[in-house]
Order: C-alpha cells, then sequence, then structure tokens
C-alpha cells in the first residue's frame, strides 16, 4: 500500500519537474536574448526551483486522492463519524450500566 502511494507521488514529482526544467529552459533563453539579467534570471530560476518543492501541484492532490480512494484509505470525515458513533455507544452503554 505504502509502495502504491511512493509511485504517485513520484509520477506527480516527475511531471512537475519537468515543468520546471522547460520553465529554466526559458529563463536561460531570455537571458540569452538579453530580455532578462543574469542576475534576473538566477533569480527566477530560483523562485522556480522553490515553488516547485513548497507545492503539491492539483495533478499530484488528484494522483494521490485517486491511489487513496483505489486503495479504500479512510478519509478524515470517515474517521470523524466514526468517533461520533464509538461515542454515542459508549454514552449508550454508560446509561445502561446506571440503570441496572
Amino acid at each position: 500500500m505504502l509502495e502504491d502511494i511512493k509511485k504517485a507521488l513520484l509520477i506527480g514529482v516527475g511531471s512537475t519537474a519537468i515543468a520546471v526544467e522547460k520553465a529554466v529552459e526559458q529563463v536561460d533563453k531570455l537571458v540569452s536574448r538579453g530580455k532578462l539579467t543574469v542576475s534576473e534570471g538566477k533569480k527566477l530560476t530560483e523562485e522556480l526551483i522553490q515553488k516547485k518543492n513548497n507545492t503539491l501541484t492539483s495533478e499530484d492532490k488528484e494522483t494521490l486522492e485517486a491511489v487513496l480512494l483505489e486503495m479504500n484509505v479512510a478519509q478524515r470525515q470517515d474517521i470523524d463519524d466514526l468517533e461520533e458513533k464509538v461515542k454515542e455507544l459508549e454514552r449508550k452503554l454508560d446509561n445502561k450500566s446506571t440503570d441496572a
């Protein structure tokens, strides 16, 4: 199960990395054409890489959600609902034991 999640995340990360590589290539072209200074190009490249490292793309999130759904992993709401049911059952048991 964990391996499937890792694979899904790596696929997403790979596609994001390719997109960043292409963006960096475009920045390099702009620098070579004189549209950006070298320092502007470097700063923009660093920003692109930082954003890639700090965010999951919507595609990554969709892939991960699909894998988790396929694996039938409980979501937060499912767990919250079960916790509420357990509390309700505990209250019923407490009431029965005090009645006895």
